[in-house]
């Protein structure tokens, strides 16, 4: 078992934990942490909200490897100890922290740049070779205080920042 005190944020210790067949129990921050409400954002050019110490193990991997819970409810925090110590586990490692999957991202970053400029430049707009390539935009109404993030993956999808440009616009959201 391998527990997260909530600080460093993303750091590599929980994927090597769980890559070793460790369970990684990790606090669930609410309200979750900002530059609004935490000394370490304060400052920093970002809005982004971390709902826990590791957004990406509680989100791409989950249970059974990956448990977050309310540090302040003692009775959730002791249910999930009690049935992480009854429950095993084999080493995890996920497909982006392969050799496999590192040297596919590079092999993509390489692939579509053209020159010294990448093709996701703001002058590549409308660019067939653009990438990601503008056809696998696909737009989806979030609910009621959820965040794009979070509606991105329910349907299996990843937030790409690079289209962006294409949906912050008046016409767009009164669509």
């Amino acid at each position: 078992l391998f527990i997260g005190f909530g600080f460093p944020y993303e750091g590599p210790a929980p994927l090597e934990a769980i890559a070793n067949g460790c369970v990684f129990l990790q606090a669930r921050f609410n309200p979750p942490h900002s530059s609004l409400n935490h000394e370490f954002f304060r400052g920093k050019p970002t809005s982004r909200e971390v709902s826990s110490q590791h957004p990406y193990a509680e989100d791409f991997i989950g249970k059974p490897h990956v448990w977050t819970v309310d540090y302040n409810n003692s009775e959730e925090f002791e249910a999930a100890i009690k049935t992480i110590m009854r429950t095993q586990v084999d080493p995890y490692l996920p497909y982006e922290y392969t050799c496999e999957g590192m040297l596919e991202r590079i092999h993509a970053y390489i692939q579509h740049q053209v020159g010294e400029h990448p093709l996701w430049s703001s002058s590549a707009s409308w660019d067939t070779r653009a990438w990601p390539p503008v056809d696998s935009l696909q737009v989806w109404v979030s609910e009621t205080r959820h965040a794009c993030t979070e509606t991105c993956r329910r349907h299996g999808l990843v937030c790409e920042p690079t289209f962006f440009r294409f949906l912050n616009k008046k016409e767009v959201f009164l669509q």
